[in-house]
């Protein structure tokens, strides 16, 4: 009969501790700087595993949770627009400010823009950016955060020769928000 050659128990154990050594070693000198910026030895440092842990730490409050220094605000508003008419309706909010937006459009259809125009700072004249356009639409549904402090929203044109009702429900930050009055050139 064929017997298979015993281990001796001693190389056993040997192997056993060598094995927990590393483990250990590789705990100490890479797992514990990479995931908990915990750095006994340095190499973390060494070998950018340190920033690992730093965002790892930091990143879940940043992610979960903004305290605002005001309360916000809801609406569920009803904006009529005659046939072929148009308007602006945007939000006054600071930059980092969020708005939830949802709103709906019966009769219609419409074409809208949702885009910004910041107040405040040092931006050229006319400045606006742009964040959805639709040429045909309904609907729209959304989240937004405000990329500069000033004013955030939509313009909406009635492509219909009837009459539009768009019902806008908002929840954010905003410390304003209505309808913008179109700036005309004064008649001579």
């Amino acid at each position: 009969m064929n017997e298979q050659p015993r281990t001796p128990r001693r190389r056993l154990l040997l192997s056993t501790l060598v094995a927990a050594l590393a483990a250990a070693v590789i705990l100490v000198a890479f797992v514990l700087p990479a995931e908990y910026s915990i750095d006994p030895l340095g190499i973390g440092g060494l070998t950018g595993l340190d920033v690992l842990g730093s965002s790892k730490a930091s990143k879940p409050i940043t992610e979960v949770m903004h305290a605002h220094p005001r309360k916000f605000y809801s609406g569920n508003i009803a904006i009529e627009l005659a046939g072929r008419e148009e308007l602006e309706y945007k939000a006054t909010l600071a930059v980092g400010e969020p708005l939830l937006y949802s709103w709906r459009v019966q009769g219609g259809p419409v074409y809208f823009e949702f885009h910004g125009e910041p107040t405040e700072g040092k931006w050229p004249a006319g400045y606006y950016r742009s964040y959805e356009i639709q040429e045909r639409a309904s609907a729209a549904h959304g989240s937004f955060i405000a990329p500069f402090t000033g004013q955030h929203g939509w313009y909406w044109r009635n492509l219909s020769d009837e009459p539009a009702i768009i019902t806008l429900q908002t929840s954010g930050y905003y410390s304003r928000l209505g309808r913008i009055e179109s700036k005309k050139a004064a008649v001579e």
